[in-house]
């Protein structure tokens, strides 16, 4: 009897060590699922800027780059100070999202180019591409896939030589940027995270 009873109890504690065990292993698997997640939209907003169209290859008329500011419908003024193959929006809101639109070369036929727009939808972070095409206007980007669930602000801040970096919106004239920090927040049970990334744009 006293065997049975001492095997029981081992029986218990071991059970409780493999629960323990299992329970840690799925935090770790899921908490590398994110920072999966992460890694791979930085990794892609980073790749779309550097393969954004140069200058010289787009008419002032035709892709220039401008901020948009206040709603859907709200002005839109033209940027000297980004690269003719951004655009910027911002919301009127209180977090200040930005709305970021690439014009980019496609990465299956380089010779055709394509628009590419990163915005928060709600708390879901989504990347759109539209149909590449080798003239213009250029196909819209569309609704988007989901990229990135759970964020609350997603900024944008340009690296201005002399003066740091300065905060969206963004002054229309000036001397012209050359670098990009991409943010996104989320907010999780350990409190806020911020993720950046910065491009340099020259």
């Amino acid at each position: 009897m006293v065997a049975i009873a001492l095997m029981a109890v081992v029986a218990i504690i071991s059970w409780r060590g493999l629960s323990n065990v299992s329970a840690m292993q799925h935090r770790l698997s899921a908490d590398a699922d994110e920072v999966e997640s992460i890694v791979r939209m930085l990794g892609q907003v980073e790749r779309d800027l550097a393969l954004r169209a140069p200058d010289a290859l787009l008419d002032d008329g035709t892709a220039a780059a401008g901020q948009e500011t206040g709603t859907d419908t709200g002005k839109t003024s033209i940027v000297t100070t980004l690269p003719k193959s951004l655009r910027v929006a911002v919301k009127d809101t209180p977090d200040a999202s930005a709305t970021l639109e690439i014009i980019r070369s496609d990465a299956a036929d380089p010779a055709a180019w394509q628009r590419v727009v990163w915005f928060l939808d709600g708390t879901v972070l989504r990347r759109a591409a539209g149909a590449a095409a080798r003239q213009y206007p250029l196909p819209a980007a569309g609704n988007g896939a989901a990229i990135l669930p759970g964020v609350t602000r997603f900024a944008l801040r340009a690296w201005v030589p002399g003066q740091g970096w300065i905060n969206t919106p963004f002054p229309a004239t000036g001397t012209a940027f050359t670098g990009l920090e991409i943010s996104a927040e989320r907010l999780t049970p350990a409190g806020v995270e911020r993720y950046r990334r910065v491009v340099t744009l020259e």
